[in-house]
């Protein structure tokens, strides 16, 4: 017996009237019958049981990870007690939280959220932010505690990408911390003074300039010797005349000169870019992957070649690229796009039509053969099949195409729009199809085959020629 079916069935039968069935819902090993309204049924692809209630709206789910229900599409909540995780959401992507043993996160659409818990390390923190006016975040070490109120004043740390973040009247000043390198902003982003590890100064657009040294230092995971390369950077009437010199002190220095729109080049062991007349002319000298590529103008007629790369491009009309590994062609862009990657362990070859219209994505394992294979056309279907052999069709799909994994989307929507479902598990040989969230549905496997019409009011079945023996929970035949 399910533990949301012992806790939840009676108020259930109060919401749909049927104060007569109570009884026997409290019944270990009982089933949801409340056909029309209601019906409960084993999982096909994994085990555990499903219940559906009203149509697409109600559904509550036990396997022996999580337990959860959901009010399509308005709430849906899921729990992992093995792993301590909880999961919830309300019209989904709008709110959700997620709590991770004493870890927890909730947000509304990203702009307003909070957070806690106790972390790999250190002391509690607990995080408030209502985007882009008012960050803080509260700990039991004062240092780890701040406070910002945007554009007044305000101490941030690990947050915009930044280590820390100190500001007054911004934009007048910000100062920024990124690793050993501190940045003074005056009026930003018009003039700054950088410090630290880095050394330099800019009134932008007018000119600018910056100096960092190579450094030796350790590395945490070998215990040995590394170089953190330096760097030169120059600018006059931005970006009219740029000058810079990248991985000073490693084997591959690369210096780069640009004066837009007249020319822009590229120097370095590896590899050479030459342009003239931006975007117009182009043409790169790849040293390392061994290719010789032109563009005229860049990126719409390309052409290269070399044994590291063979590559012809009109764009949108039609364009073809392969090297050692992968291999990419489209005709009249977005209209048909296919790329393929051939890996050591992995064969991945993808087919799209105007993004995620039409989408054939195919994954083999080189080593065990194994292969994973998914087809979508939106809206019409989306069908999935693992590498265990477990395969689920959807029609319709209005999301799944673009988000495949999303579990928010899977629990608050896809029941609304789920017309038909089909799911078969090739190793145990059990399959199931619903038509109109049940108004129709048909399982089979090693037992036999049952039936149902009208959300299970009416139900008849066939048992194995085999002589399966059927689950206490199957209906009889």
């Amino acid at each position: 017996m399910m533990r949301w079916s012992r806790t939840f069935k009676p108020l259930l039968s109060l919401l749909l009237g049927a104060a007569c069935c109570c009884s026997a819902l409290a019944q270990p090993g009982s089933e949801v019958r409340f056909g029309p309204l209601a019906e409960e049924f084993p999982l096909t692809l994994r085990d555990g049981h499903r219940g559906e209630a009203l149509g697409p709206f109600f559904h509550w789910q036990e396997t022996p990870e999580a337990w959860g229900w959901g009010f399509s599409p308005w709430v849906s909540y899921q729990h992992e007690p093995g792993v301590e995780r909880t999961q919830a959401e309300f019209l989904y992507p709008l709110v959700s939280f997620d709590q991770y043993g004493s870890q927890y996160r909730f947000h509304l659409l990203q702009f307003v959220s909070w957070s806690g818990g106790e972390g790999n390390a250190g002391p509690e923190k607990r995080r408030f932010t209502l985007f882009p006016f008012w960050f803080s975040q509260r700990s039991d070490d004062p240092a780890q505690a701040y406070w910002a109120l945007i554009p007044f004043y305000g101490h941030l740390k690990g947050r915009l990408f930044r280590d820390e973040v100190r500001f007054a009247a911004l934009p007048v000043w910000v100062q920024t911390r990124k690793r050993d390198v501190v940045t003074d902003n005056y009026f930003a982003p018009f003039v700054h003074v950088r410090s630290g590890a880095a050394q330099g100064w800019q009134v932008w657009p007018l000119y600018g300039q910056e100096h960092r040294e190579p450094l030796v230092r350790t590395n945490a995971l070998s215990d040995l010797p590394e170089v953190v390369p330096g760097h030169d950077k120059r600018f006059v009437a931005w970006p009219f005349w740029i000058t810079d010199r990248q991985g000073i002190g490693s084997e591959n220095p690369v210096t780069n000169t640009l004066a837009l729109p007249l020319f822009s080049k590229q120097r370095s062991p590896a590899r050479d870019n030459t342009t003239l007349l931006w975007p117009f002319f182009t043409r790169t000298v790849d040293r390392e992957k061994q290719f010789e590529e032109w563009g005229a103008p860049w990126p719409f007629v390309g052409w290269a070649d070399g044994p590291g790369k063979h590559a012809r491009r009109v764009w949108p009309l039609w364009g073809r690229a392969t090297n050692a590994e992968q291999q990419s062609e489209f005709v009249l862009w977005p209209f048909y796009t296919h790329k393929r990657l051939l890996a050591e362990d992995l064969d991945r070859e993808q087919t799209r039509s105007v993004f995620y219209l039409w989408v054939d994505l195919a994954e083999r394992d080189r080593r065990t053969g194994a292969e994973y294979r998914r087809r979508a056309l939106w809206p019409l279907f989306h069908h999935a099949r693992d590498r265990q052999g477990r395969e689920r069709l959807q029609v319709l799909a209005l999301a799944e195409g673009a988000f495949p994994s999303n579990e928010g989307i899977a629990r608050g929507w896809t029941p609304l729009w789920s017309l038909y479902r089909q799911e078969r598990d090739a190793k145990t040989g059990r399959q199931s199809r619903s038509l109109l969230w049940n108004l129709w549905r048909q399982e089979s496997g090693p037992e036999g085959v049952r039936h149902g019409l009208f959300f299970g009011l009416i139900r008849w079945g066939k048992p194995s020629s085999e002589g399966g023996t059927p689950s206490p929970r199957d209906p009889k035949p």
